[in-house]
């Protein structure tokens, strides 16, 4: 794939160049009974953590191009409704999952396949997220925000927010309350479901699409809670797109031969990559699920046709 189209960002004062790599791509092995469909994903610079199914769970290896590691996890749950990688240790993932009427939360060792902590919640569990150390760990319970020190296992705090269709941000440290957007529609009176939130020290930034649509639509919209301002930008043609933790950039893959299209958020330009063998030209390439790395190297994206390729968004060497 040719490496002459670049772009520069600006992240702490220093120009790093943008390409767009095709690193290679996998398919989930047959013959072990594993479904071949990612329904969650999370994705660290070492590997990536899939689950298939109710609750099978698989390791990807992003650097080298080897086929995915089948986790046997010795706890005992019904349906894993969430999963994250720790930010400390790539061996750690935290797990929600439901267990008969019962939510529940592990950190978990898959390397030495040892349950480190857990925590017992309510009805409606998802979303778990690490803080950039690690140390705390938040998930989504029954409309609330739990929030839970994982080295003492302790629970710290539960943030209630029920006022659909704005965008809120609160301090990690105190887990208080900053602002909130103006009051919009919300998501589900609109027709739309958010795909992925993220923020960094400025703005927070939601990727949202159209439900039940043939053809959907793809909105970014940006949040600046020191000044209360909203935009939102229309993404046509898009099938998928996510956002890395700095926000310095949105990548998504657009519908006319699957190609990978950059936009530097902060100036709007764009460039289009070819995504060669993901998708026939005219073809849709149907992305229906992806995941990006807090820093924004890399981006994971799986086809409908089950494929799973890994992509190298910045040149590090």
């Amino acid at each position: 794939m040719p490496h002459d189209t670049v772009m520069t960002r600006r992240e702490d004062s220093l120009d790093e160049p943008i390409y767009a790599q095709y690193r290679f791509s996998q398919t989930v092995p047959s013959g072990q009974g594993i479904g071949p469909h990612i329904r969650l994903l999370s994705v660290s610079e070492d590997i990536l953590a899939t689950v298939h199914g109710d609750r099978d769970v698989l390791i990807w290896n992003v650097k080298r191009n080897l086929p995915p590691q089948r986790i046997e996890i010795e706890i005992v749950l019904d349906f894993i409704t969430g999963i994250a990688i720790s930010p400390a240790s790539s061996n750690i993932v935290a797990l929600s999952f439901r267990l008969g009427p019962k939510c529940e939360v592990w950190t978990f060792n898959w390397a030495d396949q040892v349950a480190e902590a857990m925590f017992t919640t309510g009805l409606d569990l998802h979303s778990p997220q690490f803080s950039p150390d690690g140390r705390l760990l938040a998930w989504i319970s029954a409309g609330s925000v739990d929030v839970w020190e994982t080295i003492i296992n302790t629970h710290v705090q539960t943030v209630s927010e029920n006022q659909s269709g704005r965008l809120v941000s609160w301090d990690v440290v105190t887990w208080s309350y900053i602002g909130e957007s103006k009051v919009q529609p919300a998501m589900d009176d609109d027709g739309r479901e958010p795909v992925q939130l993220v923020t960094d020290n400025r703005r927070v930034m939601m990727v949202s699409r159209e439900v039940g649509e043939v053809a959907q639509r793809w909105r970014l919209t940006t949040w600046w809670p020191s000044s209360d301002n909203r935009s939102e930008l229309e993404m046509d043609g898009c099938v998928y797109g996510c956002v890395p933790g700095n926000c310095a950039f949105v990548a998504t893959v657009q519908s006319d031969g699957g190609k990978l299209r950059i936009r530097d958020t902060n100036k709007g330009m764009c460039f289009d990559q070819s995504t060669q063998g993901i998708a026939k030209r005219g073809k849709t390439p149907s992305v229906v699920m992806g995941g990006m790395v807090i820093s924004g190297k890399i981006m994971v994206t799986q086809l409908a046709n089950g494929r799973t390729t890994i992509w190298q968004l910045v040149a590090t060497e």
